[in-house]
């Protein structure tokens, strides 16, 4: 998979991947434009949107229904050096969750792409061309 950053100006970028574009931007206060999210907001939303999905799927297949799903995603900025996000809190909201498929439910949840690569972080190269 390959994601491309545009740099479009200013704090504005353009992110493409596939056939799909996405602006990256700051808020006014930080010099941007406040045209997009900022890049912890969309690392936030990558988690979310990836919980939200694998709940989504699991409850599609095991008869559950998933009217007012909703996967909220909070987060703080470590106190420590190096200037990081120090923890997520994810809240799924599924009304309808039977109370003996909650565990499972949770299980799902935990078990997505985003969420174990935050768990066990890969490599990462950053090669300057």
């Amino acid at each position: 998979m390959r994601m491309r950053i545009g740099y479009d100006g200013g704090c504005r970028f353009t992110a493409a991947c596939r056939s799909h574009e996405l602006i990256i931007d700051q808020p006014t206060d930080n010099g941007g434009s406040d045209e997009g999210m900022t890049p912890p907001e969309l690392m936030a939303a990558s988690l979310a949107g990836c919980v939200a999905f694998y709940v989504a799927r699991y409850c599609t297949q095991a008869g559950i229904d998933t009217t007012g799903l909703e996967v909220g995603c909070d987060w703080t900025v470590a106190e420590d050096a190096p200037r990081r996000i120090g923890v997520f809190t994810v809240e799924v909201d599924l009304p309808s969750v039977p109370e003996n498929r909650r565990k499972a439910v949770e299980r799902v949840a935990n078990q997505c792409l985003v969420h174990a690569t935050l768990m066990h972080p890969p490599v990462i190269d950053v090669v300057l061309k």
